[in-house]
């Protein structure tokens, strides 16, 4: 028998830059939804793609802790921005991919309507993607910034910044000192994304595991390990040059100073993905990444 959600609020969250494509598929979403006798609220974003003050604008906060599914329509970066959003809810997501590669956000544009109406019949499937903390830690008890992410942390110099140089610990074991560009975190949702640019494996969605992947090390013996989801990754930073940033999912920065420690862990959240049945991992893998093509 097909699971279905119970549904009955639709949340709209959109790419931030207002464009045409968002506001032709949101003016044939609305009367979709509202035949469906399905509620909708949309943030600030999306109204503004829409052209249309009738409706009543909701903060995302509020989006995420009022509706029983999220409909992104945007690309990877609008999915995993939403993704940090629903990490305390839990709410479903169901990504449009209205970007350029849509890895994360699968569904293409011209199958809209049809997976919706698959979501509404219940044919569909819910993966649990692992989720990662962040912790930049200062002066030993200082809490700089904290974050859960869907896909990578990421520490990495400014133009410039000098060669960086760390050291990396897993439960307080010492496991390396690195000098290079900087270091990559990922989950293995984030493990096709950066980490895999830089030389990283892929991870199966369904693992749990955490990758750390070395960019540009100053050595030819400094490989990418992955390490168990239950571990504690902590990262002593050494450099004195302060022009160093680490970043969460690329879109939330702070800066780093010597001393720091970046702490990893296994997040206790989840992102919800809703996938089409239909439709396969490694399938996605060949089309969007090209991946085992000769």
């Amino acid at each position: 028998m097909p699971q279905k959600l119970s549904l009955h609020t639709i949340g709209i969250l959109t790419k931030p830059h207002r464009s045409t494509e968002v506001r032709h598929l949101l003016s044939a979403l609305l009367p979709w939804f509202e035949n469906k006798t399905l509620r909708v609220m949309m943030d600030r974003e999306a109204i503004l793609s829409l052209g249309d003050g009738a409706w009543k604008t909701y903060d995302r906060e509020e989006i995420a802790a009022k509706t029983d599914l999220v409909v992104v329509l945007g690309g990877d970066g609008t999915l995993l921005s939403a993704a940090r959003l629903m990490t305390a809810t839990g709410t479903p997501i169901l990504g449009v991919n209205l970007g350029t590669l849509g890895f994360l956000a699968e569904v293409p544009k011209e199958e809209t309507f049809r997976v919706l109406e698959s979501v509404v019949e219940g044919h569909y499937v819910i993966e649990q993607r692992a989720m990662v903390r962040g912790t930049v830690i200062r002066n030993n008890h200082e809490i700089v910034l904290e974050q859960d992410v869907l896909n990578d942390v990421v520490i990495n110099k400014g133009i410039t910044a000098r060669m960086i140089e760390v050291e990396i610990f897993s439960n307080t074991h010492f496991v390396t000192e690195m000098k290079g560009d900087g270091v990559i975190f990922s989950t293995a949702t984030g493990s096709t994304a950066y980490s895999m640019a830089a030389g990283g494996p892929i991870l199966h969605p369904e693992s749990d595991g955490i990758v750390m992947t070395p960019i540009c090390p100053h050595t030819l013996t400094q490989r990418p390990i992955v390490f168990p989801g239950s571990v504690q990754l902590e990262t002593l930073f050494k450099t004195g040059d302060t022009n160093v940033v680490v970043t969460f999912d690329g879109q939330i920065s702070a800066p780093l100073l010597k001393g720091d420690v970046l702490q990893i862990s296994r997040s206790k959240f989840v992102t919800r993905l809703l996938v089409s049945p239909d439709r396969n991992y490694f399938e996605v893998l060949r089309d969007k990444l090209r991946w085992g093509g000769t």
